[in-house]
């Protein structure tokens, strides 16, 4: 991967500026600034001029074609605006005045230093933000729409308490073909109070979800979702006394859309919360799996000296969670919810199943290394052979790393790391990553700036075809001449590698011989094993044997050499099989039903059980050179009748054409005048 610098700032942390990447090579600016009293006013309250009393940008969403929505801290102070995107093509500088924002209360947290997740979904902003100036109150809330704000309950820890907001699922998903079922999801962390105790707080991540058509309830939960529900989500791997070491604490999410929109594939990033073990770890969930948790039971706690146990009482009609819609009772709003769904919704909004991940482990750990991972991307690769999907991964160092999953025949999944990239100098943590499907870039920014990757390199696999094989990278095949990029369209013949572990024998050279090879017991046999290439070294495989050049010599077989032999050849640190003989030693006294009166089975029981073999081939060498005398006399004879024969009847053809000549003559000199 190769980077390049094109800006002096990460675009999502500005001050006082709003910037705009085009084309890759150039960046456009828009003056934001936050107003002089509210810059006064956050020193006064304590805050640094420097990292917290300017104009942070926090939010920045794609609206429409034609409009951003962005929003700034504002020195404490949020503000947001709809910026036109044709400002950024001007020459001229760019300015935002305080008059050309509206508040950004419940859409943008006050300190810059907070994460927050947000999302456009249908002209709403949905967005998990601390909504005070304290960030005590951690919330979700959609807003910016024609319908009243809604938000989860304030203050409320059964709920959300010490939330941290990760993603938001856009679009929103739908379990059936009504849109009135669409549902949003949202991941985050938070202290998990049925896991509190002796141990003190206990993190958990969340998935959360909530019915986009959720305006609140009649009398409870006003301007409140009606609907929220979450569930924990478990990224673990098992121990060597059968302890469970969880990642629980998340720090991205990937979801990755296929040809089933209602099942895409969610990708986490999860890092221990121990100071003891530092680790990091990704593991895969189904859309499906995450539903069947919120079909399950919910957890109860009678109060706050109880522990939570399996609610066993009777569930309210309809459901709690379910959306209004004409499927489920004909409800036309949350509104019309009797007040015991709503009161259950309140006191209920844990489930009690978890969602594990596919194959019940982790697809990437990385334990013991200087770092951590914090940023996330999947990019799925299409190959001859399949769909590949790979993993770019930042650091908290500064490092990008490139990985892999690959299918194995046991049922697990095996990865490769590609490429490890240092992008910034400072070890400076990775804070956001984006990646351009069409323009083949992956752009990553940390405080320092912002960098552009490629996301392959083939050529740094080597010149050969078995070193391109077994890099297994699938955006990268053997052409015939070269490493090249793979194109799906090409006509050329392209070799991939990226499955059967990269086998270069499989993809650069034709498969391995296999043959049945048969020899008598007591005699001698040679199994052959010629590499095309000279430079290749030549090992066999079985014991009790002499190894020579190229081949295995047998001087008098027994029946332990029977078996299967394993030709390995070995160049430039690349090994595989080259032919595999099945040997099969013939003994009469262990084939006694092979009895037939065949000519042949006679030579060959002969040959097996004559004691002097060398003695015995020279008397039969020596009866066929007697036969062959026999037959050569009989011949010669044969062929002195026959030349007689052809004189005899030649003599007689010539004396007959001496007596016409004869004839002839006579007539003539009758027929002669004489002369005068």
């Amino acid at each position: 991967m190769t980077k390049r610098n094109f800006s002096e700032h990460l675009c999502t942390r500005l001050d006082s500026h709003l910037c705009v990447c085009v084309c890759v090579c150039a960046v456009f600016q828009i003056y934001w600034p936050a107003s002089p009293d509210r810059i006064q006013n956050c020193i006064m309250a304590g805050k640094s001029l420097q990292t917290d009393c300017a104009n942070f940008l926090r939010v920045l969403e794609l609206y429409n074609q034609t409009h951003l929505y962005a929003c700034g801290t504002g020195a404490f102070n949020p503000r947001c605006a709809f910026i036109p995107t044709n400002l950024f093509l001007r020459a001229e500088e760019q300015r935002l005045q305080y008059e050309d924002t509206e508040s950004g209360k419940g859409k943008c947290p006050y300190d810059p230093h907070q994460r927050t997740a947000t999302a456009i979904i249908d002209g709403e902003l949905y967005a998990g933000i601390s909504s005070d100036f304290l960030s005590h109150d951690t919330a979700f809330i959609r807003s910016l729409g024609e319908r009243h704000a809604i938000r989860t309950e304030q203050y409320d820890s059964t709920w959300l308490q010490a939330l941290t907001l990760t993603k938001i699922h856009s679009p929103a998903m739908s379990e059936s073909d009504n849109e009135e079922d669409d549902k949003v999801y949202v991941f985050f962390t938070e202290r998990a109070q049925e896991a509190e105790g002796a141990a003190g707080k206990v993190l958990y991540s969340r998935v959360a979800r909530v019915c986009k058509n959720d305006i609140g309830g009649q009398r409870s939960l006003v301007h409140k979702w009606s609907t929220f529900q979450k569930a924990r989500i478990v990224c673990s791997v098992p121990g060597p006394d059968g302890i469970q070491t969880h990642f629980d604490k998340l720090q991205d999410i990937f979801i990755q859309r296929g040809k089933d929109k209602k099942n895409p594939l969610i990708y986490g990033l999860f890092t221990t919360t121990s100071n003891v073990l530092n680790g990091s770890a990704v593991c895969v969930y189904r859309m499906q799996d995450i539903i069947r948790a919120f079909k399950g039971n919910f957890l109860h706690r009678e109060g706050q000296q109880y522990k939570w146990t399996e609610y066993t009482g009777r569930v309210p009609y309809p459901r709690p969670g379910t959306c209004p819609s004409s499927t489920y009772g004909g409800f036309r709003s949350t509104r019309e919810y009797p007040d015991e769904v709503i009161f259950f919704s309140r006191t209920h909004p844990l489930m009690q199943e978890v969602v594990h991940p596919l194959g019940g482990h982790p697809l990437l750990i990385r334990v013991g290394v200087p770092y951590k991972l914090t940023r996330l991307l999947v990019d799925r690769v299409e190959a001859v052979d399949g769909q590949y999907d790979v993993l770019f991964i930042g650091t908290d160092s500064g490092l990008v790393l490139k990985a892999i999953h690959l299918p194995k025949a046991n049922g697990q999944n095996q990865e490769i790391t590609l490429e490890q990239l240092q992008v910034f100098k400072n070890k400076s943590p990775i804070t956001a990553m984006t990646l351009s499907k069409k323009k083949q870039w992956l752009f990553a920014g940390s405080a320092e700036g912002v960098v552009q990757l490629g996301l392959f390199h083939c050529d740094l696999y080597g010149q050969a075809c078995a070193e391109c094989c077994l890099a297994r990278d699938p955006y990268c095949t053997w052409d015939g001449h070269s490493c090249s990029p793979y194109m799906p369209s090409a006509r050329r013949r392209n070799i991939r590698q990226v499955n059967d572990d990269g086998n270069p024998l499989n993809q650069c050279v034709r498969q391995g011989e296999e043959k049945t090879q048969v020899v008598a017991l007591g005699n001698s046999t040679y199994l052959e094993c010629l590499p095309k290439s000279h430079h290749a070294t030549v090992t066999w495989y079985k014991d009790q044997l002499v190894v020579i050049d190229r081949g295995i010599l047998i001087p008098r077989a027994e029946l332990s050499h029977g078996g299967i032999y394993h030709c390995q050849l070995e160049e430039h640190g690349f090994r595989w099989t080259a032919v595999t003989v099945r040997l099969i030693v013939w003994s009469p006294a262990l084939h006694p039903t092979l009895v037939s009166t065949q000519p042949w089975y006679q030579d060959v029981m002969a040959l097996i059980n004559h004691g002097k073999l060398e003695r015995h081939c020279k008397e039969l060498s020596r009866h066929h050179n007697n036969k062959e005398s026999g037959n050569h006399k009989h011949n010669k004879q044969d062929r002195k009748r026959a030349d007689r024969h052809r004189h005899r009847e030649a003599g007689e053809k010539e004396k007959g054409r001496g007596r016409k000549n004869r004839s002839q003559m006579q007539s003539s000199a009758q027929r002669l005048p004489r002369s005068a």
